[in-house]
């Protein structure tokens, strides 16, 4: 598997200007559902993975805590601003500027092209399939599950997305 170094808010960040050229207003589910399916995509057609960021499972399905946070004042409003992260070099908090390679760009742009139109609530169906990594990690076998994370193991081993585009 292929590692990158790519920051949960820059991934977010590319796909928010993604969406935006094309005329589309993301919520922060929608956002944190796409940015999960470029992931999803990435890891499981093309063994790389993207970022460290931790998934988690949360109720309306996986979420990077990052994002949610990042954009959790909208609501289920359209995003209208970018994630930020604090610089210790300017004591401030400053826009992460989206640096992927174009190769990359290429993986992500085909994980989220038959996704990014469609509304939050769908996005959120499809991310709750009964057999898919979610539903593994929310309705686990064992006594706990500490953060609800969806690893890379489980979506690899319960991934079908990629075989349905």
């Amino acid at each position: 598997m292929n590692q990158r170094a790519y920051g949960i808010r820059e991934l977010a960040n590319w796909i928010l200007d993604f969406a935006e050229k094309r005329g589309v207003e993301l919520t922060n589910m929608s956002l944190n559902k796409l940015v999960y399916f470029a992931y999803e995509h990435s890891l499981v057609a093309h063994g790389i993975k993207l970022t460290n960021a931790k998934i988690e499972a949360w109720e309306h399905g996986p979420v990077f805590r990052e994002v949610y946070r990042s954009f959790s004042e909208f609501g289920n409003r359209p995003i209208t601003t970018r994630a930020g992260k604090f610089s210790p070099a300017t004591n401030r908090v400053e826009i992460v500027e989206p640096k992927l390679s174009a190769a990359d760009e290429k993986i992500v742009e085909e994980g989220i092209s038959p996704l990014f139109r469609l509304p939050a609530s769908i996005l959120r169906e499809l991310s709750h399939a009964s057999d898919g990594p979610w539903a593994a990690t929310w309705y686990h076998e064992d006594a706990t599950n500490p953060g609800m994370q969806i690893t890379d193991d489980i979506i690899l081993r319960l991934s079908r997305r990629t075989l349905m585009q």
